[in-house]
């Protein structure tokens, strides 16, 4: 008996305002980590027989060479079984960060400001930066695990199936982008305190909602428009060719003519509609192309870039809520009755 009761002594268990916000959560805790877990066994499933039908149609013989017809024939059939089912849920990945904000984040600390209940534990010898700590620490600590299987579930789905089709399922488009890799989880992380810094500063959970909605939305376009740029572009030129001299599976970015000295030049757009649009574009003085672009080696790299930037958005927004906190954030009493 008492070496029953020395394990279970041992055994790490919450207590205090921890214990009391794993309660407030874990039934949304409980949920998304089922949703991970079914995402996850649907993915090992998918991906196994992603695997098999590569291996049964002979695709890695046509990876990387001159696509033959009997080739084309076996990627469209393969496309069509596994690509178009797995492009939705890679599309339905972007909810994934707005949901952790609008409703994980939003009402956590929105909730109780708006009600007044953490008063009562303020009054249990609670500071306020230990009672902020825990509002925002648990659940994202619940943010973190949640996405990291479900990204790392996409991620296994996904893999094989643009290894298979290389560059008819472009890895640079918003998806699958932003629906697999360690991004999923820096979206995620930021969406989350983004709510949950809103709800401190609105104190009210509909309005917080709403607003997490609006900025996540503004965040994630501005994400988008710097995304080229968030790791160095490569520049190559070369004569003689019509077209853009990057490798297959690039993301090109922006190209244009070179003339004979290897100067950049206006583009003759006019020549691209006659029948011989090398000698028109040669007649101008036009006898190259340069090209700024992203090999498909750099998928990573973006990624995880992308996601250390939305770390330190977060990072700066948690300063933000603190000094709040610290600062402006007053403990209002209740009002008390007058006398009669």
């Amino acid at each position: 008996m008492s070496s029953v009761g020395t394990v279970r002594s041992r055994r790490p268990r919450l207590s205090g305002l921890t214990w009391l916000i794993w309660r407030q959560n874990r039934t949304a805790f409980w949920i998304g980590l089922a949703v991970a877990a079914a995402i996850s066994v649907y993915a090992v499933v998918q991906h196994q027989h992603i695997s098999a039908a590569i291996t049964a149609q002979h695709l890695e013989d046509c990876h990387g060479h001159e696509y033959t017809q009997a080739c084309s024939r076996h990627l469209n059939q393969f496309a069509q079984q596994h690509l178009y089912p797995l492009r939705r849920p890679l599309q339905i990945m972007l909810l994934l960060p707005f949901l952790f904000g609008l409703f994980l984040g939003g009402p956590q600390l929105s909730q109780e400001l708006e009600s007044g209940t953490y008063r009562t534990v303020t009054t249990q010898s609670v500071t306020r930066m230990r009672w902020f700590a825990a509002k925002l620490g648990v659940p994202l600590g619940m943010t973190v695990a949640i996405s990291c299987v479900i990204a790392a579930a996409m991620t296994w789905w996904w893999h094989p199936v643009a290894e298979a089709l290389g560059p008819f399922f472009a890895w640079h488009q918003w998806y699958p982008f932003y629906g697999v890799g360690p991004v999923v989880v820096g979206l995620s992380v930021l969406f989350y305190v983004l709510g949950a810094t809103l709800g401190l500063f609105l104190r009210r959970t509909v309005l917080a909602m709403g607003a997490t909605l609006v900025t996540g939305a503004g965040l994630f376009v501005a994400l988008e428009w710097v995304r080229p740029y968030i790791w160095p572009v490569r520049t190559v030129s070369a004569q003689h060719t019509t077209e853009p001299p990057v490798p297959d599976g690039a993301w090109l970015l922006t190209d244009g003519p070179l003339s004979r000295g290897g100067q950049r030049v206006t583009e003759a757009l006019d020549c691209y509609v006659t029948d011989d649009v090398k000698n028109c574009l040669t007649s101008r003085g036009i006898t190259g192309r340069w090209a700024e672009y992203h090999p498909a080696s750099d998928l990573w790299p973006l990624q995880w870039t992308a996601t250390g930037l939305c770390l330190v958005l977060s990072t700066v927004l948690v300063l933000l809520a603190a000094c709040w906190i610290r600062g402006s954030f007053r403990i209002r009493p209740r009002a008390q009755a007058a006398p009669r």
